[in-house]
């Protein structure tokens, strides 16, 4: 290149500019690729941060460093990153989280329990009238019938 004549250079520069722009793209979607990979593993370690308190929070640093080093990597070569940085979640956090679920989810689950045992309750009631109608109607039915041989009998 250096024997070349200065129109060969300029010439030559779009293609050397095309080719960086290649390769800068490729940087960042591999970058992009691990840095959505590392946030997958913490964003899993923050949601299992009861069962592994102490490994949870080193996989969410670790993702937050490797984030940092490929940040400045992107910075040193003019790749804009527009990444959120995450947070390790707290174990009494997760733990506080758990217990509103459950007990959201208990009540929803009181209230489902006393409409069914309402509506069993109120089924049950039903059939017990109506029995005691038919019960009754055919006692009645049945003394109605014994009036009837008595006064032929009297």
């Amino acid at each position: 290149m250096l024997d070349a004549a200065p129109d060969d250079l300029d010439g030559h520069r779009p293609g050397l500019k095309a080719s960086r722009q290649k390769r800068l793209d490729t940087i960042s979607r591999i970058t992009g690729r691990l840095m959505a990979r590392m946030d997958a593993a913490a964003g899993t370690a923050n949601t299992k941060v009861l069962l592994h308190p102490a490994t949870s929070p080193a996989v969410v640093q670790s993702g937050e460093h490797v984030a940092s080093v490929v940040a400045d990597f992107h910075g040193r070569l003019g790749i804009e990153s527009g990444r959120q940085s995450l947070e390790a979640k707290r174990w009494v956090d997760a733990a506080s989280e758990v217990r509103d679920k459950v007990l959201e989810t208990g009540a929803e689950r009181v209230d489902v329990s006393r409409r069914l045992g309402n509506e069993a309750l109120d089924r049950a009631r039903s059939v017990q009238g109506r029995l005691s109608s038919g019960i009754a109607g055919r006692a009645l039915r049945r003394r109605g019938g014994e009036d009837e041989e008595r006064d032929e009998q009297g």
